[in-house]
């Protein structure tokens, strides 16, 4: 499959406050499937939050992030996914290889695999002394209505989203992407009232996308009979932050005790990044130095962790 670009698209419907993004995704998520080998229905979910994820991402500035967690109810366990300004995203699902039985209509069954009633958590570092966090129980498990009532119950910001994951019967990504759009209190009825018919007109994203039409084709069935104007647009990639550094700081989280067993019994140490399977190793004479370190910060006084 040639690999497409992918992005974000955003407007604003003239004289309101209403602001719609449209992302596709598709190299994204494949590159998330290739990393992570997961299954087509573990692919649709994690692509779904990779998608919402992005799209979140920038709406904040280049140095802000935010991070999307589910504690889910049902087989995959966990999904985690982060973005920022700059439009890089990462993520993972903690059971890759699930697989659940189709919906009645054929389609994956993402809502079992996630599980209605599991925790969606949104985490949002904006560069304060604490990151602002907010969580809903999720009504059905699908991801994007649930974030829409997430936005809705915990941001108090009236929201439409919509994501889709489009797989082969290989498992490879054949198109994936979303929109969300933001109707805050206070829009008109009329305005709310077309837009809700525009998105009842509209064929699920991942379709759209594979059957040619790119994000300004999507946004304006979906702000059709509106005056909009488009406003920005954003690359979105997949980009893993992790470092030699991180991978330490990690080690360090470990205390000393157990990194003292740690090198009494493997003599080295290991990280794997959960994001992009990078390996991180230690030796013996790294591992000696690190415990030295966090001891010396003990006996003046500091933290394990410098």
């Amino acid at each position: 499959m040639a690999k497409r670009n992918d992005y974000v698209v955003r407007a604003m419907v003239e004289r309101t406050l209403v602001v719609a993004y449209v992302a596709s995704s598709t190299s994204l998520v494949e590159g998330a499937r290739r990393l992570h080998g997961t299954n087509p229905v573990a692919t649709a979910s994690l692509g779904r939050a990779l998608t919402l994820g992005g799209i979140m991402g920038v709406m904040l500035s280049e140095n802000q992030r935010i991070s999307l967690q589910i504690c889910c109810l049902g087989p995959l366990q966990r999904i985690f996914v982060q973005s920022n300004g700059k439009g890089e995203v990462r993520g993972y699902v903690s059971e890759p290889q699930v697989v659940v039985a189709p919906r009645h209509d054929g389609k994956l069954n993402v809502e079992e695999a996630v599980g209605a009633g599991s925790q969606l958590v949104v985490v949002r570092d904006l560069g304060w002394v604490e990151p602002s966090i907010g969580s809903i129980t999720m009504p059905r498990g699908g991801i994007a209505y649930d974030l829409a009532y997430y936005f809705t119950l915990s941001e108090q910001l009236p929201s439409a989203c919509s994501a889709g994951v489009y797989v082969s019967e290989t498992g490879e990504v054949l198109s994936a992407g979303g929109f969300i759009v933001h109707t805050p209190s206070g829009t008109e009825a009329g305005i709310i009232e077309q837009l809700e018919e525009n998105i009842t007109r509209l064929e699920p994203v991942s379709f759209e996308l594979f059957a040619g039409r790119g994000p300004e084709d999507i946004l304006a069935s979906l702000l059709r009979g509106l005056p909009y104007r488009v406003v920005g647009k954003n690359v979105l990639r997949y980009h893993c932050f992790c470092s030699q550094e991180r991978a330490r700081r990690a080690l360090i989280l470990l205390g000393q005790e157990d990194l003292t067993k740690l090198l009494q019994e493997e003599k080295r140490g290991e990280v794997r990044c959960a994001f992009c399977n990078r390996v991180y190793l230690f030796e013996t004479q790294e591992l000696w130095q690190l415990l030295s370190e966090m001891r010396t910060g003990r006996e003046n006084g500091g933290d394990d962790i410098p």
